[in-house]
């Protein structure tokens, strides 16, 4: 359904008012939040910005994504920064040539550090430190509107780009263009811009899109386009990953790397954490207390790289089993093999992020009166009596692995040489064993209560 069928929804995509104020609201309450962290208590309980950043915003982002694209990335407020710096003191400069070719695994390695830190430096309880990282982001943001063209920060470095491009992909909202309107098109507005409006933020031509990794659903395209070729559609979730027109390795690693990020935070609320922290000390011997930066390294280390190398491992398998084991195979298996892996990290990420949402989001409003002085001596955090959150949690999960399973046999359907079982058995394997990791953290957290 092409939802800019919908007059009003056309309209509004057209109107210089989107995605405005949308921007316009983010960033005063990034102003608000900046505030709050930097100013206000240091206690994450009674600190506004510290509540609605970690219990509500964090969660709920992935989500977003799955409802609508990368809709977020058009109104964040960082990149009504960029255009804003841009506007002012841009230089413009082309996208370096090392961010052009590097920049997703670049990206993945900001996701890796960033994730460190959170744990490492406690930003999640540190509103000093939040407030903190939100400014470095901030001046990155503005270094990069000052000097490079467009929304190059965007594009090319920012960290939350690690995972929302994945799942916007599993999402049901795609931006596509009419090619037979495009095909004599000589003006290319939707990527160059016009008078009504710049060309795209991300350096995308609308006829070339075949995925919905990159596009931010700005609708400038959508404003510009002279033939009215661009349109807006629902489709079934996930559907886009067995189709994907050109698979690449980063897409299909950061996935997989992902996903075990996602588990070492689920694993790091359960009771078996302060084991595995002390055991890992003592392999390393030191003490895990003293030394818990290191610690904490190894331990992210190994769970963020164990499934991309049984995502390598699984390649392998499938090729030995359809009989042509060669580097150029198991890249070509790997490449196409990852995307089924997105919708089970993607549950992963959901059911983290829904059990501090229920969890803790009740302490948002207690948060903002504690401001003022006013916190109230006791409240109950949680929406949901905590064995529900954590069968709610299973539910997100055991979804996740059902479409990860089918878009690995479609998958394995397009790129099998030879039988498609051979190519999706060892795939299929893996996938349980994350599903299976998973659910073990699920249920090691209900065996505490």
């Amino acid at each position: 359904m092409n939802l800019l069928a919908t007059p009003w929804i056309k309209a509004a995509m057209r109107s210089r008012l989107y995605p405005a104020v949308f921007q316009w609201t983010t960033t005063a309450v990034l102003a608000v939040l900046l505030v709050a962290a930097l100013f206000g208590p240091n206690n994450a309980g009674q600190n506004f910005g510290m509540a609605l950043t970690w219990t509500v915003w964090w969660p709920l982002l992935p989500l977003s994504f799955v409802l609508f694209g990368r809709l977020w990335c058009a109104i964040c407020p960082f990149a009504w920064v960029t255009d804003r710096v841009q506007s002012a003191v841009g230089v413009r400069l082309s996208a370096p040539l090392v961010l052009r070719r590097y920049g997703p695994w670049m990206i993945a390695g900001l996701f890796v550090l960033v994730t460190y830190l959170e744990e490492v430096w406690g930003f999640h309880g540190d509103a000093r430190k939040t407030g903190y990282l939100l400014l470095a982001v901030l001046l990155a943001v503005v270094f990069f509107g000052a000097f490079f063209e467009r929304r190059t920060f965007c594009r090319h470095v920012c960290f939350i780009g690690a995972f929302a491009g994945n799942y916007s992909r599993a999402g049901i909202l795609e931006l596509r263009a009419d090619g037979d309107r495009c095909r004599d098109c000589a003006t290319q507005a939707c990527h160059r811009g016009t008078t009504g409006a710049p060309g795209c933020p991300v350096f995308l031509v609308a006829p070339s899109i075949d995925d919905s990794g990159t596009c931010e659903l700005c609708a400038n395209c959508v404003k510009n386009c002279p033939r009215d070729a661009i349109r807006i559609s629902t489709r079934r979730p996930g559907s886009e990953l067995w189709s994907i027109g050109q698979p690449r390795p980063c897409d299909a690693v950061l996935a997989a790397m992902v996903a075990g990020a996602v588990l070492i935070e689920q694993f790091a609320v359960t009771g078996s954490w302060n084991g595995l922290v002390a055991t890992t000390g003592a392999w390393l011997h030191v003490d895990p207390n003293v030394s818990f930066p290191l610690v904490y390294g190894v331990l992210l280390a190994v769970f963020m790289a164990a499934p991309p190398a049984g995502l390598a491992l699984a390649s392998l398998g499938s090729q030995a089993l359809e009989g042509r084991v060669s580097l150029a195979e198991i890249r070509r298996n790997l490449s196409f093999a990852g995307y089924a892996v997105i919708p089970l990290a993607l549950a992963g990420h959901l059911a983290h992020g829904l059990d501090r949402l229920l969890t803790w989001s009740r302490t948002v409003p207690f948060a903002a009166v504690a401001m003022v002085g006013l916190f109230p001596g006791s409240s109950g955090a949680a929406w949901l009596p905590r064995r529900t959150i954590l069968w709610i949690e299973v539910a997100v999960l055991a979804l996740g692995a059902a479409v990860s399973l089918y878009a690995g046999h479609r998958l394995a359907q397009r790129y099998a040489r030879r039988a498609t079982w051979a190519a999706y058995a060892p795939h299929s394997l893996l996938l349980l064993i994350l599903f299976a990791a998973n659910l073990y953290a699920v249920a090691t957290m209900m065996r505490q209560l």
